[in-house]
């Protein structure tokens, strides 16, 4: 009988502990839908999209294994840069930069966190053109070049080089002629691409189309 109660209680412990972390889990998963919902109307606010980037942190820091938070964080502060003055755009890459670094410790030679890495160089540039642009440039270039070979299906590396080509002026290799054969490839991949979940990154058809379509001046 001792033996009997013994393994009772070991089996409703096991049981309420199950209980809890599904509900963590339960709970993780809608915070993570939810994070995700207010990124799809945060791109064109800067202040919604760096309260979205907190969401992101909080889910990081709850699941410290998983690299998707991590990802979106990033992203989220990556976007948000674009609208903040040099001193600020410069603290907050530095927390981008971060972010990605801990996630590809996650999860190595991941082909939307190398391209991510790519977007961040671009971001990098703005905090001081004139001295960050030889740097930073041909920094994103390679790396977004390493993403494409890591999957030569994702959208993204040839949607962000061909971004960045087009906001270069054309003195420096920039303008649409440069900008066109990659984002016509990144078209075509989006055309193709299926994320692996609904968690995990399909972003930049929209603008993608918009530049090939001329509706994103670059001056």
């Amino acid at each position: 009988m001792k033996n009997v109660l013994i393994l009772s209680t070991v089996f409703l412990a096991l049981l309420s502990t199950l209980s809890a972390q599904n509900s963590a889990d339960d709970k993780y998963v809608a915070g993570f839908k939810k994070a995700l919902v207010n990124l799809d109307s945060s791109w064109e606010n800067p202040t919604k999209m760096r309260e979205t980037a907190n969401q992101f942190e909080r889910l990081a820091n709850f699941k410290k294994t998983e690299w998707l938070p991590l990802y979106y964080h990033a992203l989220c502060l990556i976007q948000y840069s674009w609208a903040a003055d040099a001193k600020e755009r410069e603290t907050v890459l530095k927390g981008a930069e971060t972010s990605i670094k801990t996630a590809q410790g996650i999860s190595p030679d991941n082909a939307e966190l190398v391209a991510l890495e790519g977007y961040l160089y671009q971001g990098m540039i703005m905090i001081n053109p004139m001295a960050n642009g030889a740097i930073y440039g041909p920094k994103s270039a390679m790396t977004l070049q390493k993403a494409a070979q890591l999957d030569p299906n994702n959208p993204r590396p040839p949607y962000l080089l061909g971004q960045n080509i087009y906001f270069t002026p054309e003195m420096w290799g920039g303008g649409m002629d440069n900008a066109k054969p990659h984002l016509e490839k990144a078209r075509t991949l989006f055309g193709t691409f299926k994320p692996q979940s609904e968690f995990h990154p399909n972003w930049g058809q929209i603008v993608c189309e918009m530049i090939l379509d001329g509706k994103i001046p670059n001056k």
